[in-house]
């Protein structure tokens, strides 16, 4: 759609267009400025927005007449999506159904049994993960590169630094007990052995979790990630099981800690104290830039910490779905988050959560649009502020620039993509509505270099 030799000017006629920021026409004409190309599994482009207006304005831009021009007019143009939070290499898992009666721990061991271990399969996995993102409007990724046996896995960040995808790798650890010390050693190696690579997506740190990680562990983490100028990322007040862990040290996550052999005193030492999650990582949040993902049960009180530390957040909601955590919790708090001033991306988390539409790129593929979707019909949030949480604040989550999720004149988006088949074509916000109780799979037209 798109060929030729740089530098060259594509013209997009769009039913409408709109981003987080100033922009939303209908019908609206965007001018890109192409300086450089490559194809992979989509069409990579270096590209600047010359100017984009009502079409009769662009029809009087000087480039206009030298344009490539594309025709989109039953569509919805966006900024290309971001999904701040997943698991790339369970992908060759697929969507499993779990009763969420029977507990997170007994779905983690199934996980356990199906992680793959072989480099060259968890690589495979990975690829599959990104074909689906890409079926789904994602142009940049928080990618957790898991930890089979224990060990953090580099084969997630050689992947995605091979994809057209934009964004932060994060590399896992588990480090807690008797396990604490090999397991900052096994991470403390994962960073020396990182090597220079494209810019596109960078490593990152992941702590596991509050009931995998100690709050020592944390902050060496945390040190680590500083002195190398890597981003960090922990799942937080994710089940149940986390809450009584964490508060009383019982229940089914010290049983399996006790079962893989790590539980030791110095475990009962540092939980048990009747905190929540959040507050029990108080101290660490205070000290370190972190992005917290799931938040399903916050407090009051766990609300004012993360305003305080400025933690950035991330909610996946049909995942919260899948484990049932409204019934322990309530409804999830995404909202107070964000009239705290917390930002709250949105994440898919991995396929395995997943209905099986998301193994199909025909449908949609992995996809925050469908996590948009589930809001917008669960909870009837405001458009706007949904694309704002796959756009701006998924952008800070993962420490990127804000400007390339947007449309406006001069910027350089990390990408765009086309949404058609809608019924209402009035305007740029009916139309994003009408894209969000519709079931049209999103067209990514590039990703941005």
């Amino acid at each position: 759609m798109l060929a030729g030799d740089p530098p060259f000017v594509v013209r997009i006629d769009a039913g409408a267009a709109m981003d987080a920021g100033s922009v939303e026409l209908a019908p609206a004409s965007i001018l890109l400025n192409i300086t450089a190309m490559e194809w992979a599994q989509v069409l990579r482009l270096e590209a600047s927005v010359l100017a984009i207006d009502a079409p009769g304005e662009i029809d009087g831009h000087p480039a206009a007449p030298f344009s490539r021009r594309v025709d989109l007019r039953d569509s919805l143009l966006l900024p290309g999506l971001v999904n701040a939070h997943t698991h790339l290499d369970l992908t060759h898992i697929g969507p499993l159904a779990h009763d969420p009666s029977e507990g997170f721990v007994a779905w983690v061991d199934r996980i356990r049994v199906a992680r793959l271990h072989e480099p060259d399969e968890i690589a495979e996995s990975v690829r599959r993960g990104i074909d689906l993102c890409l079926a789904g409007g994602t142009v940049a990724i928080g990618d957790i590169a898991g930890a089979p046996a224990g060990v953090p896995s580099l084969t997630p960040l050689s992947v995605l630094r091979d994809s057209p995808l934009a964004g932060v790798s994060f590399l896992e650890f588990f480090a807690i007990g008797k396990g604490e010390r090999p397991g900052l050693a096994r991470i403390q190696e994962a960073v020396k052995a990182l090597k220079p690579g494209t810019g596109h997506v960078r490593p990152g740190l992941q702590p596991h979790a509050p009931n995998t990680v100690s709050r020592l562990a944390y902050g060496e983490a945390a040190a680590l990630a500083q002195r190398h100028g890597l981003p960090l990322c922990t799942h937080l007040a994710e089940s149940p099981e986390e809450r009584e862990f964490i508060a009383a040290g019982a229940g089914p996550q010290r049983s399996l800690l006790e079962r893989v052999g790590v539980w030791d005193e110095s475990v009962a030492a540092d939980v048990g104290r009747g905190c929540t999650p959040t507050g029990h990582l108080a101290p660490i949040l205070a000290e370190a830039e972190l992005l917290a993902v799931h938040l399903n049960d916050v407090s009051d009180g766990d609300i004012d910490v993360l305003r305080r530390t400025g933690t950035r957040a991330v909610y996946c909601p049909r995942a919260s779905e899948y484990f049932g955590t409204a019934r322990a919790f309530g409804p999830h708090r995404y909202r107070d988050l964000l009239a705290a001033g917390v930002p709250v991306a949105l994440g898919t988390d991995s396929i395995v959560n997943l209905p099986g539409q998301a193994a199909d790129p025909r449908r949609g593929g992995i996809s925050v649009l469908d996590e948009m979707r589930a809001l917008w019909r669960r909870d009837a949030v405001e458009a706007r502020v949904l694309l704002e949480m796959v756009t701006d604040h998924g952008a800070t989550a993962l420490s990127m620039d804000v400007g390339r999720f947007r449309l406006a004149s001069g910027s350089r988006p990390a990408g765009m993509v086309a949404i058609g088949g809608l019924e209402e074509l009035r305007d740029a916000s009916s139309m994003l509505r009408s894209a969000l109780a519709g079931n049209s799979a999103p067209l990514l037209l590039f990703c941005g270099k």
